[in-house]
């Protein structure tokens, strides 16, 4: 009886036990259903890739001869590591070593190169592998080069290890790089959708 017992209690302490290791094995799954993702990545815009089309809408005011609202551009860039250019002017550029993807942004101007909060509404592409391991948003941009401009942007979808991906990017406006354009800094905050 006290065999019986014993094997009885260690049979019982076996499933406990497993039934632990189970269930903390899947406590993240639970905690967490969307499977949070957050990383952080530097993009130094490369000015010799930058083209515009210029928008022949309406000129009201002599001194908005362009860009004006409605002029649509494409523009290339390297991606970094997130914290490997620094604030400032002048900082790093697109061709120094350590790029680990390139950034295609198309976008159109939503307000007059001439003001003092020049606008953008951009789609940024993100190639880590080709398109094969890419990801798309698409938001507001404005403080052309201007250091520490905030905006928020929306992720549209991935492919490769991005599929399915939906969720937030915080871009920091970090200054620029030797060529003169913008340097960025992007945060993305990925929730999956299965």
């Amino acid at each position: 009886m006290k065999r019986t017992l014993q094997l009885g209690l260690s049979t019982l302490a076996i499933v406990m036990a497993a039934s632990v290791v189970l269930h903390l094995g899947t406590t993240p799954a639970m905690a967490d259903p969307h499977n949070f993702e957050a990383f952080t990545v530097d993009v130094a815009v490369n000015h010799e890739t930058f083209a515009l089309n210029p928008s022949t809408g309406l000129v009201l005011h002599p001194q908005d001869l362009g860009p004006n609202r409605g002029s649509t551009f494409i523009v290339d860039g390297t991606i970094f590591p997130g914290g490997t250019l620094q604030k400032g002017a002048g900082q790093g550029s697109p061709d120094m070593p350590g790029g680990i993807g390139s950034w295609i942004c198309k976008g159109i101007f939503t307000s007059v190169l001439a003001t003092e909060d020049v606008g953008f509404d951009t789609t940024q592409m993100f190639e880590f592998n080709g398109d094969a391991d890419g990801i798309w948003t698409e938001g507001l941009e404005a403080g052309l080069g201007k250091q520490g401009v905030i905006t928020h942007r929306t992720i549209l979808g991935g492919t490769g290890r991005f599929r399915g991906a939906q969720g937030e990017v915080i871009q920091e406006a970090l200054g620029t790089n030797a060529g003169g354009t913008p340097n960025i800094r992007l945060t993305f905050h990925i929730q999956r959708v299965h």
